[in-house]
């Protein structure tokens, strides 16, 4: 049996009588009295290193706890050569997750030999969910937007009692730092790769709503290195889809997850993709199987290990459907019903804006610049940021795209299919006819009407939208919910129906954050998680 990397720091009196369910309560404080300088210490298996996986392996690693990372994924290395990633306009096997095309979908797709590569496309019934795969998960492959959201749009999607107040006073900051999350400096913003950022402002100013400025998970010291040419391209070129080969990008194996290792109780292991999960049948625990592959997914071997506690973190659709299919094969027949319920894209909608009336240039640095958020809508508040993604215009030129994001009850599931054995995304909004669409596509027309065409603007282009394409609502980086909080998972992150489980990935928010790009929250949401588990020892 293959267990976590052993630490030496014993576990409380306190934890080993509360795990002790099958002892009466003064049968187990006889046994912890007689066996304290033999007990063994404390442990937990982590799936998934992304976001909330990191922070549960750094908090767990300095509480002592022996902690063991099961990553499906490799290891991403940042390369001196400058060639460790994928680039956006020259997308091969490394941008892909054991698929025989790679790129953007819709566009760019290109054969590639399957191989363990950074970003997974689930596809499901009515929509595409990206995930990231390696250590760092999907925090090398998004986007290093690090927005905290206004507490109206968050109120409007967290059940009450979530404490909005309490994230931002404590959480978030703690966050930001950890990651390293500033804005766009002046210096950079000058620049002529810039051009773009610098054209958004006026654009914007034409809506005529003020911009906020939205902070980056980005070292801009390396950017600045990438600017005078001693760096490798990557933020600065805009190329931040499948990792940048700077290491400019601060995902989380560049903080979180380093300082796990530190603590010396925390051992990563790649390339262990996790298949079962069952409860220990001896004491509270569980009892996790992996298969170790290599870079053409055979099976080496099956790991089997256990550990006291058990954190879910491997992303949305992959924790969600490990739960599924634990509680359909009845492996975990106590998990609530509601598991694989409120699956949703974070209100998401990609435009593809043409025709524009400012400069964007060839170049387009990243990450973006800014986020505008519009409450007069009668359709309510929706919110634009600019990505500083360039296309070749079909109108000539150069396009860009856009990220609006707009309220939405609309939720798909994650059902486990008895027939194949296999889970299936569902998300039964067609294009088009889904109050997603309908809010955001009239938005999108909206702002570029506002920001193109008036003024005596000459040309009529019209952003471009559409799911064959890659566009629309048809594909998120951002799917999230599965194990919803106050409905499979309690506020406190641990999940319904078991001790000792608990899940700190997406798969905790209800479907969406608010009108935002996720990963700061789900940082946050984990940090917390992860203070309330360790006050419980």
């Amino acid at each position: 049996m293959d267990r976590a990397a052993a630490g030496r720091t014993p576990i409380t009196r306190r934890a080993l009588i509360r795990g002790s369910a099958g002892f009466g309560a003064l049968g187990a404080l006889a046994a912890v009295t007689s066996r304290t300088s033999a007990a063994q210490p404390a442990s937990a298996i982590v799936i998934g290193s992304g976001f909330g996986g990191a922070v549960a392996a750094l908090r767990l690693g300095r509480a002592g706890i022996r902690t063991t990372v099961l990553e499906r994924g490799r290891r991403w290395p940042i390369r001196a050569d400058g060639n460790t990633f994928a680039t956006f306009t020259s997308p091969d096997k490394r941008a892909a997750w054991f698929s025989p095309t790679a790129g953007i979908s819709g566009l760019l797709q290109i054969p590639v030999e399957p191989y363990p590569g950074v970003l997974e496309k689930i596809q499901g019934n009515g929509i595409e969910a990206v995930y990231g795969a390696g250590v760092g998960g999907g925090s090398l492959v998004f986007g290093a937007f690090a927005a905290q959201p206004d507490k109206p749009d968050f109120d409007m999607v967290f059940p009450g009692g979530t404490d909005y107040d309490e994230l931002a006073r404590t959480y978030y900051p703690r966050a930001r730092q950890m990651i390293r999350a500033a804005p766009l400096p002046p210096d950079i913003l000058a620049h002529p790769n810039y051009v773009g950022a610098r054209s958004w402002i006026r654009t914007v100013a034409r809506y005529g709503v003020a911009p906020s400025f939205i902070d980056y998970s980005v070292n801009w010291d390396i950017v600045r290195s990438e600017l005078a040419g001693t760096a490798p391209p990557g933020i600065s070129n805009g190329d931040l889809s499948y990792g940048v080969n700077s290491g400019a990008k601060t995902s989380v194996d560049h903080n979180y997850l380093p300082a796990a290792e530190a603590t010396g109780h925390v051992t990563i292991k790649p390339m262990h993709e996790v298949f079962e999960i069952r409860p220990r049948s001896r004491r509270p625990g569980f009892v996790v199987r992996a298969r170790l592959i290599d870079e053409r997914r055979t099976t080496l071997r099956i790991v089997t290990m256990e550990s006291d506690y058990l954190f879910m973190a491997a992303g949305s659709f992959h924790t969600t459907s490990l739960l599924v299919r634990a509680r359909a094969l009845g492996h975990l027949p106590r998990l609530s019903p509601h598991i694989g319920d409120g699956f949703g894209a974070n209100g998401d909608f990609v435009v593809l804006r043409t025709a524009l009336r400012d400069p964007y240039g060839p170049i387009q640095g990243g990450p973006g610049y800014g986020r505008i958020r519009d409450d007069q809508l009668s359709g309510g508040p929706a919110a634009i940021v600019y990505q500083a993604s360039p296309f070749p215009s079909p109108l000539g030129g150069v396009a860009t795209t856009h990220l609006i994001q707009v309220h939405t009850d609309e939720r798909g599931s994650i059902d486990f299919d008895h027939a194949t054995g296999q889970t299936r995304l569902t998300y039964p909004f067609a294009e088009g006819t889904s109050v997603l669409d309908r809010r955001a596509s009239a938005f999108a027309g909206h702002f570029h009407r506002m920001t193109e065409t008036r003024h005596g603007h000459p040309r009529n282009g019209i952003p471009v939208y559409s799911r064959a394409s890659g566009f629309g609502s048809g594909s998120t980086y951002h799917g999230l919910g599965g194990v919803v909080i106050d409905r499979a998972a309690r506020s406190d992150g641990s999940v319904i129906g078991y001790d000792n489980l608990y899940v700190v990935d997406g798969s905790f928010a209800p479907g969406a954050v608010g009108l935002v790009n996720p990963s700061l929250t789900i940082l946050a949401l984990a940090e917390r998680t992860m203070d309330r588990f360790v006050a419980t020892l």
